[in-house]
């Protein structure tokens, strides 16, 4: 499915070390007796970090109790559960038994940085390059361990506030997430899902599929309203703009995780049109789109992707399937209202990132406060920062969530 990809295959394409560290690194193979010391306090202070997010200490106490589960008579009653019950504490193991080894890795680096003998401290120099880029994939992999985090991803763009601006800043955030999805070394697969043109410029909404691993887990930093200001080439007196769209996004499921969500035929109305878009010989002609509404949450989906309204029916019931499952998994099925995206206006006052183009440069995040000058760089797909930022704040207010629940 969608969903199953290894970890191994998401690991060949993570994002390089930080800067920072990779500098420490690299200068104690460069100048090995000189800077190992340096290096080992670096990739020291990584693993500590590591740590935090790997959350070790939880994962101690969860595996004790499951060993102590294991070892308890009528275990394995229920093999199913018992089964369940060993994968998570194999999964514990694994994730400390790997910190023990980055720790005995750092020991065996300051003894040889204690006998300063240049082979054995050319070894540990190199060790600890190696050491620095596995914790930085652990690093990584430990911020999206959702349960459909490894998923890919549906993105639905909304054109808010803002009117024609609005519009044609919705179209903005389109160009901009297909360059991210298209240049991610992961090779995303993008296909533009639906497509609603605006009336003077821009778009009033649009859908893309980006399936791939990860992609969910990385875009959940994008679910929101995202708010620009500028000076408005639609204005006559280009006069300062400010124009707000709305971020959606659900899971990509595959046939196993759709066929998990039963939804009676009596909850969907399904309704046709025709396809809008650039032209075409079935632009325009045929009624092969499809509107699907979900109608005890009020959810509305559009596809019009496919020449067969068949198989466009087929897609957007499965996306319905998608944001229905994950409001199953949060156990918000009693809440079925809160499914939609869209039930937080695309307005002021609703931002979660901000771009200003007018009178300075700046993109900033209102959750996190990572932020850049670099506004067209932004624009032009390159998100990692923010993303990154996001996945580090989310799981600093699960850790804190979870201690203040203890």
């Amino acid at each position: 499915t969608h969903c199953t990809h290894t970890h191994m295959l998401f690991l060949a394409h993570l994002r390089a070390p930080s800067s920072r560290h990779r500098h420490n690194v690299a200068l104690a193979i460069d100048q090995p007796q000189q800077s190992l010391h340096e290096a080992i306090a670096s990739v020291g202070a990584r693993i500590g970090e590591t740590g935090e997010l790997l959350d070790l200490d939880r994962r101690r106490a969860a595996a004790g109790e499951l060993e102590a589960q294991s070892a308890s008579e009528g275990f394995w009653e229920d093999a199913d559960v018992a089964e369940a019950t060993l994968r998570t504490l194999a999964e514990h193991r694994a994730v400390l038994e790997q910190a023990a080894r980055w720790e005995a890795a750092v020991e065996d680096a300051k003894a040889a940085a204690d006998l300063e003998e240049a082979e054995l401290v050319e070894e540990a120099s190199a060790a600890l390059a190696s050491l620095d880029g596995e914790l930085d994939a652990w690093e990584l992999r430990s911020l999206m361990g959702g349960v459909h985090d490894s998923c890919g991803a549906v993105l639905t763009l909304t054109a808010g506030a803002g009117g024609v601006d609005a519009q044609d800043w919705a179209e903005m955030l389109l160009r901009m997430y297909r360059r991210w999805a298209e240049g991610h070394p992961s090779g995303y697969r993008v296909t533009l899902t639906e497509r609603t043109e605006g009336e003077e410029a821009g778009i009033k909404s649009a859908a893309l599929t980006i399936d791939g691993p990860y992609a969910y887990g990385h875009l959940k930093a994008e679910r929101g309203t995202h708010r620009l200001v500028r000076l408005s080439p639609f204005n006559a007196a280009n006069k300062r703009q400010t124009s707000f769209a709305g971020v959606e996004l659900m899971p990509l499921l595959g046939e196993e995780e759709a066929g998990r969500v039963e939804i009676p035929p009596a909850d969907l109305e399904v309704t046709t049109m025709r396809a809008g878009g650039a032209g075409g010989q079935n632009v325009n002609k045929v009624e092969t789109a499809v509107r699907v509404r979900h109608l005890p949450s009020g959810l509305v989906v559009r596809c019009q992707q496919e020449r067969s309204q068949a198989r466009n029916r087929e897609i957007a019931i499965s996306m319905v399937k998608a944001r229905m499952l994950e409001a199953m998994e949060a156990q918000r099925v009693d809440e079925l209202a809160q499914i939609r995206g869209e039930a937080i206006a695309a307005e002021w006052g609703q931002q979660i990132r901000s771009y200003v183009l007018a009178p300075y440069k700046m993109v900033k995040d209102a959750r996190t406060g990572h932020e850049t000058p670099q506004v067209q760089s932004v624009l032009d797909g390159e998100l990692g920062g923010f993303i990154d930022a996001y996945l580090r704040w989310a799981a600093a207010a699960e850790r804190d969530q979870r201690a203040e629940g203890s």
